[in-house]
């Protein structure tokens, strides 16, 4: 169930608006995987609880968008209930996050690496910005993992960066180089180090090694997390939960024949995207 939150909450903030920015979706998603390391799926919807994230990451990202704009997104229930859910949903979450709720995502970090790496390394023979577009599909993907959980948003950023120019290797051996050799290039001048002729920097070069092998665990992460649902699975899930809805009314109208039974409002608690 939880895979399948998450899968959806890609698409729903594709289609949100305003635009989302990419920082507000990581950081909810960071707030979603916290808070299910020690809640359970029966104790609370996970849709809702994801809606509520976003919204907070909203906030927190200073991200302005109203609680009615917000639920005029929302595919699913009633505007009135939905806003109910998610404001009633803020207190819990921040208490359950220990109001630690500051999240530094990796997109500033891996821009400031392109920045670096136009300034640093002049002689490429490919366009930086190039790297951009297969390095979006990298954050993309490393939401549906743990990474996030595993490892700091500076490495990630850099595990971006590798990523996106092993994604170029054919252009780069066109030219007579390969990525890794970039990397460590750049990561040398970052560094301080590239020029070593009297072998006074092997301790930061030995750094530098580990750091490679380091954002190699980082992309192995990443693509060995949950793939994405195929419409075929997503169908069979849609239908089971369907079946579970109906089954809940069921044992609901039942226990609202019995005598003594006091009305309450009913919570939305539907997972239809």
């Amino acid at each position: 169930m939880i895979a399948v939150v998450e899968s959806a909450a890609i698409r729903f903030s594709d289609t949100f608006r305003p635009c989302m920015w990419p920082s507000v979706r990581w950081t909810a998603y960071a707030y979603f995987k916290r808070l299910f390391l020690g809640w359970s799926v029966m104790e609370a919807s996970p849709k809702i609880v994801m809606m509520a994230c976003f919204y907070l990451a909203m906030k927190v990202e200073e991200f302005y968008v109203t609680i009615d704009e917000f639920v005029a997104n929302l595919k699913s229930g009633t505007p009135e209930q939905n806003t109910t859910r998610i404001l009633g949903l803020e207190p819990e979450i921040m208490r359950a996050l220990r109001y630690q709720i500051t999240i530094h995502s990796p997109f500033r970090p891996f821009e400031g690496h392109l920045v670096e790496m136009k300034a640093r390394m002049l002689l490429l023979n490919f366009n930086v910005e190039a790297i951009r577009e297969p390095a979006d599909q990298f954050f993309r993907k490393a939401l549906l993992s743990d990474v996030m959980l595993m490892y700091p948003p500076s490495q990630i950023a850099l595990a971006a960066l590798k990523y996106g120019l092993d994604s170029l290797v054919e252009f780069f051996f066109s030219f007579d180089c390969k990525s890794p050799d970039v990397l460590n290039e750049f990561l040398q001048k970052l560094m301080g180090v590239e020029d070593d002729w009297k072998g006074m920097h092997g301790d930061a070069l030995h750094t530098i090694e580990k750091l490679i092998i380091r954002l190699t665990d980082i992309i192995s992460v990443v693509n060995n997390g949950p793939k994405p649902l195929t419409a075929a699975e997503h169908a069979s899930i849609q239908a089971r939960t369907e079946d579970w809805a109906s089954l809940n009314l069921a044992l609901e109208e039942r226990r609202q024949s019995r005598p003594g039974y006091a009305k309450k409002e009913e919570p939305v608690d539907s997972d239809d995207e």
